[in-house]
C-alpha cells in the first residue's frame, strides 16, 4: 500500500473514530440529563471513558477522562472539575495498565470500572453527605449509590463491545504480507 494513501486513510480513520467516541459520549450525557426512572440512573460516562482509555494512549485517555468528568459534573450538578480530575487520573492509570500490564479483556475493564465507580461514589458521598452530617446518609447509600454502582458496571459490558467495534473498524491500518516460498534457501 502506498505510504501517502495509508497516512491519509489513518488520518480519516482517526477523525471518524474520535467523532464516534464523542457522539457516544454526547448521547450518554443527554440520557443522563433527561431520562428519569424510579431507580438511580447509571453514570454511563465512566465506563465510556475507561473503555476508550483501555484502547488509546495516555494523553488521549486523559483528555477523554477530563471531558467525560466535566460532563458528569454538569449532569450531576457537582462542583466543576470534581469528577473531571478524578476521572482524568483514573483514565490515565487505566491506559497505562492496559499498555503495560493487563490484557484487553472484559473482566479486567469491569473490575477497573467497579473500582473507579467506587472511588467516585465514595468521594461524592464524603463531600456531599458525610462531611455535613446528614441523619439519613445511610439511606442515601442504600437507595442511590449502590444501585448506581451496580447499573454502571452492568452497562460496561455494552460499552466495551461498542467501543471495541469502533476501535477495530477505524483503528490503525495493518498491512499483511505473504511470504513466498523460495527454493534458493539453503538450510544446514
Amino acid at each position: 500500500m502506498n505510504n501517502q494513501l495509508k497516512k491519509r486513510l489513518e488520518k480519516r480513520n482517526t477523525i471518524v473514530r474520535w467523532l464516534l467516541y464523542y457522539l457516544l459520549m454526547s448521547v450518554a450525557y443527554v440520557y443522563m440529563t433527561t431520562v428519569r426512572f424510579e431507580i438511580p440512573n447509571p453514570i454511563f460516562l465512566i465506563p465510556i471513558a475507561l473503555c476508550i482509555a483501555m484502547r488509546e494512549e495516555p494523553f488521549n485517555a486523559a483528555l477523554t477522562g477530563c471531558v467525560c468528568g466535566l460532563m458528569i459534573d454538569s449532569a450531576m450538578g457537582t462542583l466543576v472539575g470534581f469528577h473531571a480530575i478524578i476521572l482524568m487520573w483514573c483514565s490515565v492509570i487505566t491506559s497505562l495498565l492496559f499498555m503495560l500490564v493487563m490484557r484487553q479483556r472484559i473482566l479486567n475493564i469491569i473490575l477497573i470500572t467497579f473500582i473507579v465507580t467506587l472511588i467516585q461514589s465514595g468521594l461524592d458521598y464524603l463531600f456531599s453527605y458525610a462531611i455535613w452530617g446528614y441523619d439519613s446518609s445511610g439511606l442515601i447509600i442504600a437507595e442511590f449509590f449502590i444501585p448506581a454502582i451496580i447499573f454502571t458496571n452492568i452497562s460496561t459490558i455494552v460499552f466495551y463491545f461498542l467501543i471495541r467495534a469502533i476501535s477495530r473498524k477505524f483503528g490503525i491500518i495493518r498491512e499483511h504480507f505473504i511470504e513466498e516460498k523460495s527454493d534458493d534457501i539453503v538450510r544446514e
